[in-house]
């Protein structure tokens, strides 16, 4: 679903709607494939981060690793659905979706600085991701992780936002309920389910 949004005499387009039972549908090939590659990606940084010295880690020196890590997963797993876009935010486009990649805060929404080009990303607006300007209804999705309190790398998920709130998370969880040959919603499964019929002892012995 479409809808525009009206804020001070102007009228923004928003992008497709996404649901989150729709996007496991939508992508059920490609999400396995994207926490794969986030887990590659966080053992080449705890790799490669274990080889420099904490006193030699300049500021935003981790934060930039695990970055190109996860860029360069994706690339290698995805080699012909990526891109920059503006600002040099690095975009992955599979199946009508368009997903970016950030650290998550404790209420798993991406540590952006606020700015308008964020906004438009959290309120689902039509502004367009690029520098050649297409204008695109895809959605926006974002594939981020936390930090725990030992500095592991932890709880991946995918998230969507509008209206600059968390709409839903599918974590890697989610995706396991899933089978590769026929995709099955959990509530579907819980109405096919075999009930079992309890027969009153009363009824049983009036039926003799």
């Amino acid at each position: 679903m479409i809808s525009n949004f009206t804020n001070q005499n102007q009228v923004f387009i928003k992008r497709r709607t996404a649901k989150d039972s729709e996007c496991q549908i939508d992508l059920h090939k490609e999400l396995p494939l994207i926490f794969k590659a986030f887990k590659i990606a966080s053992s080449a940084f705890e790799k490669e981060v274990s080889q420099t010295p904490i006193e030699a880690r300049g500021r935003g020196f981790e934060a930039s690793l695990l970055n190109s890590k996860m860029i360069h997963s994706i690339q290698t797993t995805f080699p012909n659905n990526w891109k920059y876009g503006k600002y040099k935010r690095f975009i992955l486009r599979v199946n009508k979706y368009s997903i970016l990649f950030k650290k998550l805060d404790n209420k798993n929404m991406p540590m952006n600085i606020n700015t308008n080009f964020s906004k438009a990303i959290s309120n689902q607006f039509t502004m367009s991701l690029f520098d050649e300007g297409t204008t695109s209804i895809d959605p926006i999705l974002f594939f981020g992780y936390k930090k725990d309190r030992l500095g592991n790398i932890a709880e991946p998920k995918l998230i969507y936002i509008d209206d600059n709130t968390l709409q839903w998370v599918i974590t890697e969880e989610n995706v396991d309920l899933f089978s590769t040959n026929k995709i099955i919603p959990v509530e579907t499964i819980e109405k096919v389910k075999p009930k079992i019929k309890i027969i009153s002892p009363l009824k049983k012995a009036g039926n003799q």
